[in-house]
């Protein structure tokens, strides 16, 4: 678990509100990029309280210079192409920034991706901080709360949840948000196609079970979830074995 111990700091508070101000520009630049890879607002982001302790994980986990390599590519992706066409190492560490938002924890890197960065740090999933798994996305975007902190308040188990927003609801926002000269952010003008999947998939090609949101999981009981399909090279076991 991560925490902010004083004695890392030989230069005590000085030093750290120094370091904080000399910061905050890629404090910034990490939020702006990171709207793009959660479909939350800057101001969404800014109000989990966590965007300070996310950037100094995701520092501590690729390295400081690693990580602003791949705010470059992420950047450079929007106005190019899906980020389906980034190399494989930075679709990982999206990926992997992507959870630490939703989560609050940072999750074990693909084995590759943690050859590659040449990590000295064990490669195992951790929660962030006590705070970052209430203050996760994944509660807001199922309109949910955390088990065992936030309790929503005695009888909204009998008010219906929200609805989920589209995809284009979400798009609208986003650049809502781009535009108003108001945001602290400034989004590049292409950021809303990174939120954009690679082909049009129909809304009835995708299984209830992996839908999104409450409402399908619900309404799927667990015997109707297919289990898993055996390896192609998987012999079948004989009775009795």
């Amino acid at each position: 678990m991560l925490t902010d111990d004083p004695t890392d700091d030989p230069a005590g508070e000085a030093g750290r509100a120094a370091a904080t101000t000399d910061d905050e520009p890629e404090l910034r630049r990490f939020v702006e990029q990171s709207t793009t890879m959660t479909g939350f607002t800057a101001y969404d982001l800014y109000g989990t309280g966590m965007a300070r302790l996310y950037l100094d994980t995701a520092r501590r986990q690729v390295g400081a210079p690693r990580l602003t390599r791949f705010l470059d590519i992420w950047q450079r992706a929007h106005d190019s192409g899906p980020p389906a066409q980034l190399p494989p190492l930075d679709r990982e560490i999206a990926r992997a920034v992507t959870y630490l938002w939703y989560t609050g924890a940072w999750p074990r890197l693909a084995p590759a991706a943690h050859a590659a960065l040449r990590r000295e740090v064990p490669n195992t999933e951790f929660v962030a901080s006590a705070s970052s798994y209430p203050e996760g996305l994944v509660w807001r975007a199922f309109a949910g709360h955390p088990s065992g902190a936030k309790p929503p308040g005695f009888g909204t188990w009998a008010l219906r949840p929200p609805e989920l927003p589209t995809e284009e609801e979400i798009r609208g926002e986003l650049r809502a948000a781009a535009e108003d000269p108001s945001t602290e952010a400034a989004y590049a003008p292409a950021a809303d196609t990174a939120v954009a999947p690679a082909h049009d998939v129909p809304a009835d090609g995708v299984p209830a079970h992996l839908l999104p949101g409450p409402r399908p999981s619900r309404a799927v009981p667990p015997s109707a979830v297919p289990s898993a399909a055996p390896p192609p090279d998987a012999q079948p076991q004989k009775a009795g074995e």
